[in-house]
């Protein structure tokens, strides 16, 4: 199935894979929304959203990393999801109240979306942790990650990270699949609740897990767009030229497509 990916800005993609239409982490709101999760929590968009919610059309299916966080599922975002065909999330998420088809999946769970047009995408749960700090975990709450699989891949599968940190079961992934193409949460999100720990990867841990994982083209995401993502795009294209991985790198601005050669 022809692959175009469109980058809509902090974690955001919309992807068109054959028929399907596919939201990630959908953020959506105006410049300026913000929200204060908890002491010392606050989070602030910056960026106003390429395409407005009402003009991206009918979505198929949502791949939610978590529901807990404004940045990866804001107000115009909950709005478009709760109308969209199926979200898949945590389980946690899909117990907290999201309005539409939610459905939960733990890690390493599968489920295939078909739509009318006979295309199967199998979806599944990937490992995530969103903080480097164990002690923070439990109150961060559980994220995931999404592998997407379909008939007629020829480079790998399509790996998307969700909002975590580079961990020891990203080992697991790299053993488990061939990967033709990757969106990567970067950004190393940080707000001062959780003092000098990281939230999402690091440049420096893109660059890890392209290279534990073999990936031939990253696109990254959740570097711009709020106020608590530490490393922009200057840092990912840095660290990437530093390992020689340059022509991996796909660094898109927000509202730009690209076609994904998987």
């Amino acid at each position: 199935m022809k692959t175009k990916v469109i980058y809509l800005g902090g974690p955001s993609f919309l992807l068109e894979i054959g028929h399907f239409r596919i939201l990630s982490d959908p953020g959506l709101d105006p410049q300026g929304t913000s929200k204060l999760e908890g002491p010392g929590h606050l989070l602030t968009k910056v960026m106003e959203p390429p395409i407005p919610a009402d003009k991206l059309g009918k979505i198929d299916l949502v791949l939610l990393s978590h529901a807990q966080h404004l940045d990866n599922l804001d107000n115009e975002g909950r709005k478009v999801a709760s109308k969209a065909g199926l979200i898949l999330t945590t389980p946690d998420s899909a117990a907290s109240g999201l309005e539409g088809n939610a459905v939960g999946l733990a890690t390493w769970e599968s489920y295939d979306v078909k739509n009318e047009f006979g295309e199967t995408i199998k979806v599944t749960a990937m490992p995530g942790v969103h903080t480097s700090n164990p002690d923070l975990r439990p109150i961060i709450g559980e994220v995931t990650g999404f592998m997407l699989e379909w008939e007629g891949q020829t480079k790998g599968a399509f790996y998307m990270s969700g909002d975590t940190v580079f961990i020891d079961e990203l080992n697991d992934i790299a053993k488990k699949y061939k990967i033709g193409a990757a969106i990567l949460h970067l950004g190393a999100a940080n707000v001062p609740a959780v003092g000098d720990n990281i939230l999402t990867m690091s440049s420096d841990d893109g660059v890890k897990t392209v290279k534990l994982m073999n990936i031939p083209h990253v696109y990254p995401a959740h570097f711009e767009g709020w106020r608590h993502f530490s490393q922009g795009s200057w840092y990912i294209d840095r660290a990437f030229e530093a390992a020689g991985l340059s022509e991996v790198l796909h660094l898109l601005k927000p509202g730009e497509a690209a076609d994904v050669d998987i």
